[in-house]
């Protein structure tokens, strides 16, 4: 039976995915322009103004416009979380495979951050969306007191793409429909909040699914360790 990676380690991992994205993607001159440019591009890409529609609804609907916000805030980090020591603690075999697919979700997302900077609709300028997650105050204002270095990293949608690790990562990791079932509540939950938030358009949502299921699918066939441990710890169990 395979041992858990050792602590240390892993917690280097999760600064690399809470800090030296951040760090380096703060390195980034994305032009405003271009990244509005970018967002009006993806806009004009869903039909029916969906995401204009949308962000009117929760602009009127004034009760769930704080909770939309805090979600999206706080659930993509801390259930991300949350689901990544459950599974290192207790099912160690998936969770090689389950950390490497989130590092990967990663990555592509900060490439193509590099290479195609875009604005969420909520900061294109003239695009006729209320900012609700200004007005509420909350940490991801973006264009209020607080100011992030990934602001035009809309594509792909990392919240999304982090939800559906999730899901996978619980589905892989119980048999209970239960716990199933609320792993992919939070995707339900966490796309719906990215889009009448005005965070994300449609298409980033699509774009974060795929990267998900590709970086999943990518390390399912990556052996989660080396072949030299694998064999020790057969040594181990015939002796």
């Amino acid at each position: 039976m395979r041992k858990r990676p050792r602590l240390v380690g892993e917690l280097l991992v999760v600064a690399v995915l809470l800090v030296v994205y951040d760090l380096v993607a703060g390195q980034s001159h994305a032009s405003p322009s271009t990244a509005y440019a970018h967002g009006r591009a993806m806009l004009g890409l869903t039909p029916g103004g969906l995401e204009l529609r949308a962000d009117h609804w929760l602009a009127r609907t004034g009760w769930l416009q704080d909770p939309a916000s805090l979600y999206y805030d706080l659930a993509h980090i801390n259930v991300t979380m949350v689901a990544l020591l459950v599974c290192w603690w207790w099912v160690p075999h998936v969770y090689r495979r389950a950390r490497n697919a989130l590092v990967l979700c990663n990555v592509v997302g900060l490439i193509v951050f590099f290479l195609y900077p875009v604005a969420p609709p909520r900061l294109l300028p003239d695009g006729g969306f209320v900012d609700v997650v200004a007005q509420s105050g909350t940490w991801g204002a973006g264009n209020g007191a607080v100011q992030h270095p990934n602001e035009y990293g809309s594509m792909p949608s990392l919240h999304t793409a982090w939800a559906v690790w999730v899901a996978l990562t619980v589905t892989a990791m119980t048999r209970s429909g239960r716990w199933r079932v609320l792993g992919w509540l939070h995707v339900l939950l966490t796309v719906v909040f990215v889009i009448i938030t005005g965070n994300h358009y449609l298409v980033d949502v699509v774009a974060g699914v795929a990267t998900t299921l590709a970086a999943w699918a990518v390390s399912q066939r990556v052996p989660s360790v080396p072949a030299a441990a694998v064999e020790g710890e057969r040594t181990k169990v015939e002796s």
